[in-house]
C-alpha cells in the first residue's frame, strides 16, 4: 500500500509518499514548498493571500500525487498555522471545495506525540522537541512512553515575525525572544530535570544541524550537536556583519535565510532548560509518526 502525507506547517508545506508493506515503511518521494503561512496571520486570522497560497501549493501537490497511480490514500494534516487561525473552518472548507483534499487539524499535544513516534528515539527516557515555524512541541518520555507533551506558541517563523525588526535578529531582540521562551517553558509546568541528550526533529533542527556541520567542518552524516558548540555558533553568527550572515546562510540553507537564527536560538534555549549537553537530530518526525500511528496503529 502507498500513502501520501501532506504536512501543512507554519513555514513549509511538505509532501511525503510512503510505501507500507506489513510493518515496514519506506519513504519513496519528498517535496516541499516554503509557503510561510504564519506570515499571513493578522489579528488571529489567515488573510486571503495566505489561503490562496495554501490552495495553490496543495493543487501542485495533488498533481504530483496523480503521478503515483497506485496511491491508496492521501492524508493532509495541519499544525499551528491553521490550528491557531480563527477562520480555520473557512480554510478547511475552501480547500475541500477548491482542491478536493480534506485537512485534519492536529492539536499541539498530538503533534508532539506523533513527532515522538516518528523520530523512533532509541533512548528510554529523555526529551524530544519539534521546532516548527509557528510552534515548538516538547515531549517528556520515560521508559519509552510519553509522560508529558507541551506545545509552545513560538516557532522559527513566528519568532522572526514577532521579534526581528530586520532580516536578522539583533542582540536586544534575541534577549526578548529568550525571555519569552523561558516564560513559556515555565508556564507549561515543564520541570527542569536534567537530561544528557535531547532529540530534535523538524526542518529547523535539520537546518541548524546543516549549518553546524558546515561551520565546524563535520561530516555530512553527523547528527549530533553539542550545546557548547551551538552556543558558540549562535554567538559567532550574531557577531558577524549582516553581509557575512547572508553569505553563510545562503550557502547552507537559503530558504531559511530569515528563520534559521531564530530557530537556533529556540533549540538552544529548550536544550539549556533541561541542562542537556548533547542534541541529537532525527531525520524523521511527524509525517512518519502519522503513518506509524494512524495507519499502522502503533504508539
Amino acid at each position: 500500500m502507498i500513502y501520501a502525507i501532506i504536512d501543512i506547517g507554519s513555514n513549509t508545506i511538505r509532501l511525503s509518499v510512503y510505501k507500507v508493506n506489513g510493518d515496514s515503511v519506506k519513504n519513496l518521494f519528498n517535496e516541499k514548498s516554503t509557503a510561510s503561512l504564519a506570515a499571513y496571520i493578522e489579528k488571529g486570522e489567515m488573510k486571503e493571500q495566505g489561503i490562496k497560497k495554501l490552495i495553490h501549493v496543495l493543487r501542485e501537490f495533488k498533481n504530483l500525487i496523480s503521478n503515483f497511480e497506485d496511491i491508496s490514500e492521501t492524508y493532509a494534516i495541519a499544525t499551528a498555522s491553521i490550528r491557531n487561525s480563527c477562520n480555520r473552518r473557512e480554510i478547511i472548507e475552501r480547500v475541500k471545495i477548491e482542491v478536493g483534499i480534506d485537512i485534519e487539524i492536529i492539536s499541539g499535544e498530538e503533534e508532539a506525540k506523533l513527532s515522538f513516534i516518528g523520530a523512533a528515539v532509541d533512548a528510554k527516557s529523555g526529551i524530544l522537541t519539534d521546532i516548527g515555524g509557528g510552534s515548538s512541541e516538547i515531549v517528556v518520555f520515560e521508559q519509552g512512553k510519553v509522560v508529558k507533551a507541551a506545545s509552545l506558541n513560538i516557532g522559527s517563523l513566528v519568532a522572526f515575525e514577532n521579534y526581528s525588526s530586520n532580516l536578522f535578529i539583533n542582540n536586544d531582540e534575541k534577549k526578548l525572544l529568550e525571555d519569552e521562551i523561558k516564560l513559556m517553558m515555565a508556564s507549561n509546568n515543564l520541570n527542569r530535570t536534567r537530561y544528557d541528550v535531547i532529540c530534535a526533529v523538524g526542518g529547523s533542527a535539520r537546518a541548524c544541524l546543516k549549518l553546524y556541520n558546515d561551520y565546524y567542518n563535520k561530516e555530512a552524516e553527523n547528527v549530533v550537536i553539542t550545546l557548547d558548540g551551538l552556543k558558540k555558533l549562535i554567538k559567532d553568527v550574531m557577531e558577524m556583519t549582516d553581509r557575512n550572515k547572508l553569505d553563510l546562510i545562503l550557502n547552507v540553507k537559503a530558504d531559511r535565510i530569515h528563520t534559521l537564527i531564530p530557530g537556533m536560538i529556540i533549540l538552544y534555549r529548550i536544550s539549556k532548560y533541561f541542562y542537556a549537553d548533547i542534541i541529537k537530530i532525527s531525520m524523521t518526525g511527524i509525517r512518519e509518526g502519522y503513518v506509524y500511528h494512524k495507519i499502522l496503529g502503533r504508539g
